[in-house]
């Protein structure tokens, strides 16, 4: 292990602190070399790979991007909505949406179509599996709540009795189906592995939204492509800026809102329909071409891939990319400005801490492929921090 000129007692930093199958990184913010220890070697990143989403979202869009949701409306009444993959689609935007078209003048419709058709069929993210989980949820041009409903369920079998666990969000056709076979509690999951029920929940609760506004909903629903003569009545952009996404998805680290990002970079960049190819290319592009990445290889956007394979010096250029947004990471035990990975035997760490109080600041990574402590990535890096903190 080499410690940028100290030796590793002399640092205070153990000879060996990665476990067997694991890389370390770690410069000063003027790039002088603090620790490499199988700093070439590859390894599965896990959730520390959004920050390179994160960036090359950045990068492509600027910080200040606005996704939008558009409102058309035909010659026989039928509300046409058509999404861009607004990965932060929640009820206050519905509400706000339904609100907007009623103030156009909008006072009854007679159908509904929902327009999928920015992003392709059936996207399967690597990685992902069939769970109801959050974390599993499908991804889509069209998508609200993150493709979740939370509801609260108290008993069973007929006196079951399912209510929405949010006062925002309306309990909807879909969301009593979704929550029929769940145990009673309060508790939040995905949809459903049908991608079409993502477009279908935002219909219901859009339905509901404009039936509070006094619209008269008639007809039913169906998903299918804008009518070429249909006019666009409200385009609406959502309240949150893109900086404001990505602090959410850093923080929470949530992978459905990271693999939207990486399809919708893959539509801007190549056009749509978005699809996981285009997303690859695109993130590979902003990697190999503005950050310098060689060698690498990456699947989806989110760290939810086993073939995703980074080293940690790549991991590190990354950083120093990164530095201007260093500001959209969370604040992890107090010291860190990072993002943490975990998978089944992988344990990762990527940021920035503070250098002797001085304004200066150290670029660390810690990539950890084996079976070791959920929190061992943090005692790892607080050895690096007290052994390399008081450095000049």
């Amino acid at each position: 292990m080499s410690s940028g000129g100290r030796s590793s007692s002399e640092s205070g930093i153990p000879p060996s602190p990665t476990a067997p199958n694991g890389g370390a990184y770690a410069e000063t913010d003027s790039g002088d070399l603090l620790l490499s220890h199988r700093s070439e070697g590859h390894f599965i990143p896990a959730s520390t790979l959004k920050i390179a989403t994160a960036a090359a979202a950045v990068d492509l869009m600027g910080r200040g991007f606005r996704f939008a949701t558009d409102f058309f409306l035909t010659k026989d009444r039928c509300l046409v909505v058509k999404g861009y993959g607004d990965p932060f689609l929640i009820s206050e935007e519905l509400a706000v949406a339904a609100k907007a078209i009623k103030q156009n003048g909008l006072d009854e419709i007679s159908c509904m179509i929902l327009d999928t058709s920015y992003f392709a069929p059936d996207i399967a993210i690597d990685g992902t599996s069939g769970t109801p989980n959050p974390y599993d949820a499908l991804n889509g041009a069209l998508i609200a709540n993150f493709n979740t409903v939370s509801i609260h369920k108290t008993g069973s079998g007929p006196r079951a009795k399912i209510v929405s666990a949010e006062p925002q969000t309306p309990l909807t056709p879909l969301a009593m189906e979704t929550a029929k076979n769940l145990r009673p509690g309060r508790q939040r999951v995905n949809i459903g592995r049908d991608p079409l029920k993502g477009a279908r929940y935002v219909g219901e609760l859009l339905t509901e939204f404009l039936r509070k506004e006094g619209i008269v909903v008639r007809g039913g629903m169906q998903s299918g492509l804008k009518p070429d003569e249909a006019r666009l009545l409200y385009r609406h952009a959502s309240s949150r800026r893109l900086e404001e996404i990505l602090r959410e998805l850093l923080n929470y680290s949530t992978n459905f809102m990271a693999n939207q990002l990486f399809l919708v970079m893959g539509a801007e960049r190549f056009g749509a329909p978005a699809t996981v190819e285009k997303g690859q290319r695109a993130l590979e592009e902003f990697l190999s071409q503005k950050v310098g990445w060689r060698d690498f290889k990456i699947f989806e956007g989110a760290g939810l891939s086993r073939q995703n394979s980074v080293t940690p010096r790549q991991m590190i250029s990354l950083l120093r990319y990164f530095e201007p947004n260093r500001d959209l990471l969370p604040k992890e035990e107090g010291i860190f400005w990072a993002k943490t990975g975990t998978l089944t035997g992988v344990n990762t760490l990527a940021g920035y801490f503070p250098l002797n109080g001085s304004g200066r600041w150290a670029r660390f990574v810690i990539f950890v492929n084996d079976r070791v402590p959920f929190d061992y990535k943090f005692r790892v890096a607080k050895m690096l921090y007290a052994g390399l903190s008081d450095r000049p």
